[in-house]
């Protein structure tokens, strides 16, 4: 195990190798600069500028400079539309509240696909196990940008139960960050919920069916220890190779939900950096997006030993 460990970290050091490098001479091939869109400056002001950036040096040579600054240092450089910033700081800023709004709409997702999968799961073709795979339908179906406003328009304006926008952490209270990160947190996580429902009921049908569980019910042991002790535990294994992907997604898909509820995450830096051709912080994004990627899916695949003896990577 260990040694797959390592192997892995190795392999996923030259993944973000490729990613650096690809994401580096996308940008710049793209059309359009970082002072595109301000007013135009004199020629001299605008070489200075590039200078400070080295925007005037050969391809090559800026590729290197940022390949040195990020592998051998962990420094991103300065942002090119916030100079009195670098990416890190604004990176370490908006980092912990995706994670946080990624976390909270993982136990949203977790929560109602685990319930809704293992109930359809036992009563299979029964109104419970129709009602679930229809909602689970309706889930997938619902894109999260049409799902947000109307969920502001029932529980925020009409209700006034929670915020329309905004993020208060815990400067409010757990009672305030409550109010405005459920609604972003149900918004994010309805979509996984749904598939993760779907993935539990295909699991639990062909567990049910196996050998060992009905050695266990033979044995006289009730259907709730048998489906708490035996089946949950296999049935859940497709569902962990998921969640790797999915955490990772709701990370990149927050971009969406951060804008519409107005959250200062990685999402909402992301999007400006992209419009404003800030190459080092959407650089920084996109490394950071990658590395979290490959992280989770490690993770996942570790877990698969812990839930199914049969695997093993020694």
């Amino acid at each position: 195990m260990f040694q797959y460990i390592v192997k892995r970290l190795l392999s996923s050091v030259g993944v973000i190798l490729i990613i650096i490098t690809a994401s580096f001479f996308v940008m710049k091939v793209a059309p359009g600069g970082p002072f595109d869109a301000d007013r135009k400056l004199p020629d001299e002001v605008k070489r200075n500028i590039e200078a400070k950036y080295h925007l005037d040096k050969p391809l090559w040579e800026q590729y290197l400079r940022q390949m040195d600054s990020i592998v051998l240092k962990g420094d991103f450089g300065p942002s090119m539309k916030y100079p009195d910033r670098t990416v890190n700081e604004i990176l370490a800023e908006g980092l912990p509240v995706s994670l946080v709004l990624g976390f909270q709409a993982m136990i949203v997702a977790v929560m109602l696909g685990l319930s809704a999968g293992l109930i359809a799961g036992l009563r299979q073709n029964r109104w419970e196990d129709y009602g679930a795979m229809t909602t689970a339908m309706a889930g997938v179906s619902i894109p999260n940008f049409v799902l947000a406003p109307l969920l502001i328009v029932l529980f925020a304006i009409k209700l006034r139960w929670f915020d329309a926008a905004g993020w208060n952490g815990l400067e409010k209270g757990i009672w305030g960050h409550f109010k405005s990160s459920l609604l972003p947190s149900l918004t994010l996580g309805v979509y996984y919920a749904a598939y993760i429902a779907r993935l539990t009921r295909s699991g639990m049908l062909e567990i049910i069916r196996q050998d060992y569980i009905r050695t266990a019910r033979a044995k006289g042991l009730s259907e709730t220890v048998v489906v708490a002790r035996h089946a949950i535990k296999g049935a859940v294994i497709p569902v962990v190779s998921f969640l790797g992907p999915a955490f990772a997604g709701m990370l990149t898909g927050s971009v969406v939900i951060e804008k519409i509820f107005n959250i200062p995450g990685l999402g909402t830096h992301f999007v400006a950096s992209a419009f404003n051709r800030d190459y080092p912080l959407v650089l920084g994004t996109i490394v950071l997006y990658s590395a979290l990627l490959v992280v989770l899916n490690l993770i996942v695949d570790v877990l698969y030993t812990v839930l199914d003896p049969r695997v093993s990577y020694d």
